[in-house]
């Protein structure tokens, strides 16, 4: 198998955080928070954070739920009286003309270029946690699919960073360690949203120009979802080698045969990168926008490459097109989030608004003291990676489940 090449990568940016920004960000969003997201989380449990031993490393690893989930954050960081240092996509940065990167990095986000071998956001982590006086928040999900009740895999990052650093810190300091902190988000409405949904099925019917529909919200979402997934295919000119079973099947085969095809129009091997396709989008945005921030072009090539990212951004968010999710018995949750996901593709808006106000759980367990895994990561790095990560994975999960199965009684 060929081994991908790593790419170069736009300029790290390190967190700065400023008190003060931090203290004023912290009372708007609990203001914001109280307004639309109430938030939700046992006093007991804060106490797993609260109470980590002093110098100790610490990281919280949390399902990444919902656009929400960084306020969320701020403000369990102004409960625990605790600073927190996040990781943040690089892209997200650039918004705004640079605006929000300076806003982020005070407010303690560094960046990190998914789908490089970014050593230098990697690396400022490890002195993070190394520090022991600030909590290092990490989303392994990697992405938000608007799949609430399902954590999707987890990338081994938060764990393989944890062990560096306690790799690192022992050979001064023996007996050091690094905990993982595992939490979960849960979003549940808190009046009944049926109306909200019909309203906005309707909207985009008639956006799409569907004739009056009178199935169940899941037969009129899934054409919705059916004809938005065409209109992807065609500008593709996406063939399929044999007939999708289902629309599940077809949305699996479209991003796959999509990749391909911008693949093979950067002169790159379709077959030579055998990830997930979300991973594989991630690597060749992160190349392009390298070439756009670092190489000499064209007006003409520079907007080849930026159509090139917009379209490695749709096989992305492809990835999370799961129309069996809101299926059979489907909570109004899931039905929100899909509506959420549609109107982001067919009215091309960054960040749908949320149906209406919401509860927001958080569940947070007991830390998980890394240390103990600190012989056998040095014989078996790769085991202790994917075992702790899938244990997280499952625990962040099981808590999801507690919660879920609270908001449907």
């Amino acid at each position: 198998m060929n081994t991908p090449q790593a790419p170069s990568k736009r300029s790290f940016l390190p967190a700065r955080p400023a008190s003060w920004l931090i203290q004023t960000a912290q009372t708007f969003v609990r203001a914001g928070l109280s307004l639309n997201n109430r938030l939700h989380v046992p006093f007991e449990e804060l106490s797993h954070l609260e109470s980590l031993p002093p110098g100790a490393g610490a990281i919280l690893v949390s399902n990444h739920a919902d656009e929400t989930d960084p306020r969320v954050v701020l403000e369990l960081s102004r409960r625990t009286a605790k600073r927190f240092i996040s990781m943040c996509n690089r892209e997200a940065f650039d918004e705004d003309f640079g605006l929000a990167g300076w806003a982020l990095q005070r407010l303690g986000h560094f960046s990190v270029e998914r789908g490089a071998h970014d050593s230098e956001a990697k690396q400022y982590a490890i002195d993070v946690l190394k520090n022991g006086s600030e909590v290092l928040v990490m989303f392994p999900e990697g992405e938000i699919f608007y799949l609430n009740e399902t954590v999707q895999p987890f990338h081994a990052g938060a764990v393989d960073i944890a062990m560096q650093a306690i790799a690192e810190r022992r050979k001064v300091v023996p007996n050091w360690t690094a905990y993982v902190v595992p939490m979960a988000i849960k979003y549940h409405y808190q009046i009944p949203i049926e109306r909200a949904l019909t309203e906005r099925i309707e909207r985009m019917e008639s956006e799409l120009c569907i004739m009056k529909n009178t199935g169940t919200m899941q037969e009129r979402m899934r054409a919705i979802q059916k004809i938005l997934l065409q209109r992807e295919e065609e500008r593709f000119n996406v063939k399929f080698e044999e007939a999708p079973s289902d629309l599940d099947d077809e949305v699996i085969q479209a991003r796959r045969a999509m990749l391909r095809i911008i693949k093979t129009k950067m002169h790159e091997d379709p077959s030579a990168d055998t990830r997930k396709t979300i991973d594989q989008s991630w690597r060749l945005a992160a190349e392009l926008r390298d070439h756009l921030a670092n190489q000499p072009l064209s007006p003409e090539a520079r907007q080849a490459m930026m159509e090139e990212i917009n379209e490695l951004t749709e096989v992305a968010q492809l990835a999370s097109w799961r129309p069996a999710y809101y299926d059979g018995d489907a909570t109004p949750d899931r039905l929100a989030e899909a509506i959420i996901k549609l109107e982001r593709e067919l009215f091309r808006v960054k960040r749908p608004k949320q149906l209406g106000r919401r509860n927001v759980f958080v569940r947070i367990a007991e830390p998980i003291d890394l240390g103990a895994f600190s012989d056998e990561y040095i014989s078996n790095a790769r085991s202790v990676r994917h075992n702790v990560t899938n244990r997280l994975q499952e625990k962040i999960q099981i808590l999801v489940n507690e919660m879920t199965a609270l908001t449907t009684k």
